[in-house]
């Protein structure tokens, strides 16, 4: 068979047509041993370039992946073969590089496996076959020296440490000969020309300096030719082409590889000439394209540059430091907006941070000493980033969405880098806020400015103390009184809005006079469209629940302003929402109840006549709307306080009612679960739960009989809670008819063969409540002596199931029923044997063995209450047909372990991790 032929025939068509068989038959080939044979007839120049191609990524993988085809004796002529096709006059580069790549291969495997010169390294042998007397072959030479450190990675085990050695004793003649490339080059350096083994060169140093922490004396004695490599290869800012930019990324990452040496920081002298030499390149070349590498630089020693600015550091180091500093600020400051006219301001944020940070770790004199020398710094930064941090003037300007993305999350880091300000600036930062809104407000179109001012001050609420009464109240002033919110686009309201959120806890300790005006701008802002009504109900929201003890003047206007914006905002979204939550808060404040329920309607009335109207309409049309309903008066029961809620809750019943005995909305699953979700926040409402939710009860069992719910077990739980100490045991029947109920529904799925996993959530609810009521009254399942057998095989049976949480409640039941009360005892001992099996059925494969905690828990509570029973049952079980196929002698040892653990349920499921791993080894034959 003509293979070469075949397989060129099959390249062509791989790429004229992109067929899945021809690439999945290539691949095949590929792997073949023929492969050895004709591959070389594919690298013939005269060969199609793809077929050269294919044939070189060939050779190199079998070189990879297939070393040991080759006998030892064949390494000489395979390595001639190689240089044979590398030389080859006219070869495409994409192949010449795969050509490199393979030689590199061959070095690193023979090298692995064979040593006739111990004092011979790879790049010694790589010399004698490629040497650099001409530019020919310094540029394979080169080539093959870049893609060495990639076949290093490659590598596993004692291969890898080795190959890794002999690369490290070997990048000293790599930077002895990458400076003579470079010298070479420079003398010849034509900005027109395409100074190939110069960029190889770069390439070269890039791809060793990325392999790890290479040895700083060796490494360093390139880096001033690096230095001379970023000023000439740094992009035009005009119009940069693609070659010179990869060229300019090759020379910086190679400095921030440099720059950022673990070791660095131990070798002051060094650092700061690499430092001063950056520097002034970075200046000579305008440093706007040097960011990357002076942020990467400042970020591992930032310390080091603050230190430099105080009062007795060195003069050549405080020069350094101050010339550092101020390219930074002229990254942070260039003009244009971000991200449309530039995309490099964003760069220091990381630097900016760091540097401030670092002045809490500084000792008395320097920290005086560099907190003085940050001042003008960072009040340099302030004004830079609030005008690059405004919005643009019109949406025309804006771009497009990725640009609005880039735009906010800017906006975003420049308020944390000013609260980093704020920390070295302290009020001086206050002050200038307060002389940017103090400004005369005739210029309309600066409405930008003011928006970022009101940003910036929302930014510093966290790190301004609640204490801070000067500069916040003239602040406060301003943005209550000064600002002409009517004459400027809707933004500078939002953001005004949004600030006074932020300072809710500073009303809460300044009520007066600043609570009032803030209350009706955030009216202002509630009625004045949805670009505002957003961050004012946020911001009400907020000052609602810090301001409660102070707000009763305000509440009869509040809740007016939040009755018609309820009317205007989408119900169940944020805004209704958080309306809801203020509106509660605001009940509270009051002082009677008669105040609160007079004010009540207001709120809770449009709620509860839209589900009235809402509940005539069908299912499938109101559905939505009626949960949305639902949801906004659970937010109103989570804050209210006091005799209300009963109020609240009785006006509700009716609807209810109304739900659960209505032949569609019953069974609708989304409407039940926001019902008993409603229901369930209500008892926190209650001020007397143990009587007014009574009415509860019957309206739980009518829903769970027509559509059995999790969210009814679980407001069952709370119940059961609740009536525990009812001495009328009110909840106990009502308890006994859903478990009735519920594990009916579980023997009728088993009975007709049905997956319990479509049950999950309401099984999962269902061993929950289990749980809790053996924790917390376990008589009450005593006084249904005649469903406790079946509740604990419906545990048994949750424990097979893959689902954890379902699991996880399974073994909460199992073991709290096994260690609460010696009463069920009784019941455990029947079905023990059979509870065993189950267990070991789940560690021997049946369930992940990420989700066996519940069953080591079980097994741990039966160890601990029952220790001559457990033993045998798991004996028993150990020996039943049903148990893991294993070796004898490992379930004795297993057995063993296990029952010798009393004390530590970890211990056990780290036992059953190590035996079901055993007993996934025997399925699989390993």
């Amino acid at each position: 068979m003509d293979y070469a032929a075949t397989v060129e025939d099959a390249v062509k068509k791989f790429y004229s047509t992109g067929s899945h068989e021809a690439h999945s038959w290539l691949l095949q080939v590929q792997a073949s041993r023929e492969a050895w044979t004709f591959v070389w007839e594919l690298l013939e120049s005269s060969k199609s370039c793809e077929a050269q191609f294919f044939g070189a990524t060939t050779l190199h993988s079998k070189i990879s992946k297939q070393w040991n085809e080759i006998p030892t004796s064949e390494y000489s002529a395979l390595r001639q073969r190689l240089l044979n096709c590398l030389k080859q006059p006219h070869t495409p580069k994409l192949v010449l590089s795969r050509l490199c790549q393979a030689l590199a291969a061959f070095l690193a495997n023979s090298h692995a496996v064979v040593d006739e010169d111990e004092d011979k390294n790879l790049v010694d042998e790589l010399a004698e076959i490629l040497p650099y007397d001409s530019p020919f072959t310094l540029d394979l030479l080169l080539r093959v020296l870049s893609t060495l450190p990639g076949e290093f990675q490659r590598r596993q085990g004692a291969r890898r440490i080795k190959l890794r050695d002999g690369l490290m004793g070997s990048w000293s003649k790599i930077t002895c000969l990458l400076q003579q490339v470079f010298s070479s080059c420079d003398q010849s350096f034509s900005a027109d020309s395409s100074n190939t083994l110069y960029i190889l060169a770069l390439e070269c140093a890039m791809a060793w300096l990325k392999m790890g922490q290479l040895p700083l004396e060796t490494t360093g004695r390139i880096y001033p030719q690096l230095l001379t490599a970023a000023s000439r290869f740094v992009p035009s800012r005009e119009e940069p082409d693609e070659d010179s930019i990869r060229t300019w990324e090759v020379v910086q990452e190679c400095v921030i590889a440099m720059v950022t040496h673990t070791e660095l920081h131990k070798r002051p002298q060094l650092f700061w000439e690499w430092s001063r030499g950056l520097v002034f390149t970075a200046h000579e070349t305008s440093g706007g394209y040097f960011a990357e590498i002076l942020t990467a630089l400042g970020d591992v020693h930032s310390r080091a540059f603050l230190l430099a600015l105080t009062k007795d550091a060195d003069e050549g180091q405080r020069w350094t430091s101050e010339r550092f500093i101020e390219l930074l600020l002229e990254c942070s400051e260039q003009e244009g907006r971000y991200p449309i006219d530039e995309k490099t301001s964003c760069i220091p944020f990381g630097f900016w941070y760091a540097l401030q940070d670092d002045l809490g770790t500084l000792d008395y004199p320097q920290d005086i000493q560099a907190s003085h020398a940050l001042k003008p710094i960072y009040a340099r930064l302030a004004q830079a980033l609030l005008r690059k941090a405004s919005l643009p003037p019109s949406p025309s300007e804006a771009g497009d969405a990725d640009d609005r993305e880039l735009l906010r999350c800017y906006r975003q880091d420049a308020a944390d880098t000013l609260a980093y300000c704020y920390n070295v600036l302290g009020s001086d930062l206050l002050v200038l806020l307060g002389q940017r809104l103090s400004q005369p407000h005739n210029e309309l179109q600066k409405w930008t400015d003011v928006e970022s001012t009101l940003h910036a001050f929302k930014a510093l609420a966290d790190n301004v103390s609640t204490e801070e009464t000067q500069y916040v109240a003239a602040l406060m002033n301003l943005i209550l009184s000064h600002i002409p919110y009517s004459q400027y686009p809707d933004e500078v309201l939002a953001g005004a809005c949004s600030a006074l959120g932020a300072y809710a806890e500073w009303f809460g300790d300044h009520p007066e006079p600043w609570l009032a005006g803030a209350l009706r701008l955030l009216a202002l802002g509630l009625q004045h469209g949805s670009i505002t009504a957003l961050p004012a109900s946020m911001a009400l929201k907020d000052i609602a629940g810090e301001c409660g003890p102070h707000m009763s003047p305000f509440v009869p206007s509040m809740l007016d302003i939040i009755e018609q914006a309820l009317h205007t905002v989408s119900p169940g979204g944020g805004e209704g929402l958080r309306l809801m939550y203020a509106a509660g808060k605001l009940l509270n404040s009051l002082e009677s109840t008669e105040l609160q329920l007079c004010h009540l309607d207001a709120t809770l009335g449009p709620c509860i006549m839209k589900l009235h109207e809402l509940l005539q309409q069908p299912v499938s049309y109101a559905r939505v709307a009626v949960v949305n309903q639902l949801k906004m008066t659970t937010m109103l029961f989570s804050t209210l306080e006091g005799s209300v809620g009963k109020v609240v809750l009785e006006g509700l019943l009716p609807l209810f009612t109304k739900i659960v005995s209505h032949p569609e909305w019953s069974r609708d699953d989304a409407t039940l679960e926001a019902m008993h979700v409603c229901t369930q926040r209500s008892l926190s409402s209650l001020s007397h739960p143990e009587i007014d939710a009574r009415p509860l009860l019957p309206i739980l069992v009518t829903s769970y009989k027509t559509q059995p719910h999790p969210a009814a077990l679980n407001l069952l739980r709370q119940l059961v809670l609740l009536f525990g100490k009812d001495t009328d045991n009110i909840v106990k029947p009502i308890f006994e008819e859903l478990s009735g109920l519920t594990l009916n529904g579980v023997s009728a799925c088993r009975s007709v063969g049905g997956n319990l996993s479509d049950l999950s959530d309401l099984l999962e609810a269902y061993m929950s409540l289990l749980a809790q009521i053996c924790k917390k009254n376990s008589r009450m399942l005593l006084q249904i002596p005649d469903q406790i057998s079946e509740m604990l095989r419906c545990g048994m049976a949750c424990l097979l199931l893959p689902e954890a949480g379902t699991t996880k409640a399974a073994g909460s039941f199992l073991s709290h029923a096994i260690m609460q009360n010696p009463h069920l005892q009784t019941f455990i001992h029947p079905i023990g044997q059979e509870l065993i099996c189950v267990i070991l059925r789940c560690v021997g494969g049946e369930v992940s063995s990420s989700n066996l905690e519940p069953h080591a828990q079980v097994l741990w509570a039966l160890n601990k209450t029952c220790v001559e029973w457990t033993a045998q049952w798991l004996r028993l079980a150990l020996a039943d047909r049903s148990a893991p196929m294993v070796a004898e002698a490992q379930k004795e040892i297993f057995a063993r372990n296990v029952l010798r653990e009393r004390t530590n349920k970890l211990r056990i499921y780290e036992l059953f991790k190590d035996f079901n791993l055993i007993c996934r080894q025997h399925v699989i034959g390993l």
